[in-house]
């Protein structure tokens, strides 16, 4: 009795198992996922839910309900520094001249001088207290006069200073820009004497107090 094997062509079973190979190799590419790759995306059944709450905790909530607190970083507050102080103005020394200084304590005024009444009439101060009211001056300038020409000439007509040539009553200077009857008329020289005191200083107030500040007026 006789048998037949079946035999196999060596070519056709390396052809098989290449064939094979390469289906288990795709297999493997299709439903394996690198998750490091470009493409890979994760499963949105897996993707964690974040949920803000109230106060100073936050929580962070996976699909499987499990809750992992996380805390917040503490932080300092640094306020801000006050604005500087507005500059204040320096103060600013103004010089004051003498005659505001004198205004300030009362001007010419202040100065005290003997307030003997009214002259006797027909006296060579009765003959300037006329010219004093005449000339819309006080009484009070009157005295201011009288303390003056005491002091310049003891109120004597023929008073004469030798070494500045200053003449009369009112020792003007020189003595004859007067007038005529400057050497011994009283009328003269007092008459003079106002007007020189009118249009230098305005009042017998004001040329006393030259006389008092400089020694003269």
């Amino acid at each position: 009795m006789s048998s037949t094997r079946a035999t196999q062509n060596p070519v056709v079973r390396t052809g098989l198992q290449v064939l094979a190979f390469g289906t288990a190799v795709a297999f493997v590419m299709l439903f394996a996922v690198d998750p490091q790759s470009v493409g890979a995306n994760a499963s949105q059944q897996y993707a964690p839910t974040i949920t803000a709450e109230a106060g100073a905790d936050q929580s962070l909530s996976v699909a499987a309900g499990q809750s992992t607190a996380v805390t917040r970083d503490g932080y300092t507050v640094t306020e801000a520094p006050p604005p500087p102080p507005a500059p204040v103005p320096a103060a600013v020394s103004v010089p004051v001249s003498s005659g505001a200084v004198a205004s300030a304590s009362g001007g010419c005024e202040a100065n005290v001088v003997p307030t003997p009444g009214l002259p006797a009439a027909g006296s060579y101060q009765d003959i300037a207290y006329q010219g004093v009211m005449s000339r819309g001056w006080s009484e009070q300038d009157y005295y201011y006069l009288l303390a003056l020409w005491n002091r310049e000439s003891g109120w004597n007509p023929a008073a004469h200073n030798a070494s500045s040539g200053a003449h009369g009553i009112p020792q003007a200077l020189p003595g004859s820009k007067m007038g005529p009857g400057w050497e011994s008329d009283a009328n003269v020289q007092i008459n003079w004497g106002l007007n020189y005191i009118a249009g230098v200083y305005g009042t017998p107030c004001e040329a006393w107090a030259s006389s008092e500040n400089r020694g003269w007026y």
